[in-house]
């Protein structure tokens, strides 16, 4: 018996002291390029807006959509999950496209900010667009 619990212990020693074969990577929040919004909406039904997006590098992966509300304002960007390699290749000529669904669940006006990114002078800059719901 006290030779398997040796053994096991040994065991579980080497195993957590392997190394870790997968690149570290960090969650990045991506700016909107532009996007294709639908020109009715209707509350309680979802409406899909294609939000269109670069990436920097290859190793950055979508991850979803960053979405804030406050009140009847909507904030939305992209994010993504960076690999940090060593053979991450330049990806910002690719322009990539995904849905977004969106459900407004009360009839109103609604503000929908789309992050740009920030200027020269670190403010935040956004895509402004104010849609009705009825």
């Amino acid at each position: 018996m006290k030779k398997f619990i040796f053994l096991l212990l040994i065991t579980v020693t080497f195993v957590s002291c392997a190394l870790n074969d997968e690149p570290s990577r960090d969650f990045v929040v991506l700016p909107v390029e532009s996007v294709i919004m639908p020109d009715s909406y209707t509350a309680g039904t979802v409406s899909e807006i294609i939000i269109k997006y670069r990436r920097p590098t290859q190793c950055h992966i979508f991850d979803g959509f960053y979405f804030d509300v406050n009140g009847s304002e909507r904030t939305i960007a992209i994010q993504a999950v960076k690999l940090n390699q060593n053979n991450c290749t330049d990806d910002t000529e690719s322009l990539y496209e995904i849905p977004f669904d969106f459900r407004p669940t009360v009839s109103g006006e609604y503000t929908m900010k789309f992050w740009l990114g920030t200027d020269e002078s670190g403010i935040d800059q956004y895509l402004v667009h104010e849609i009705i719901v009825q």
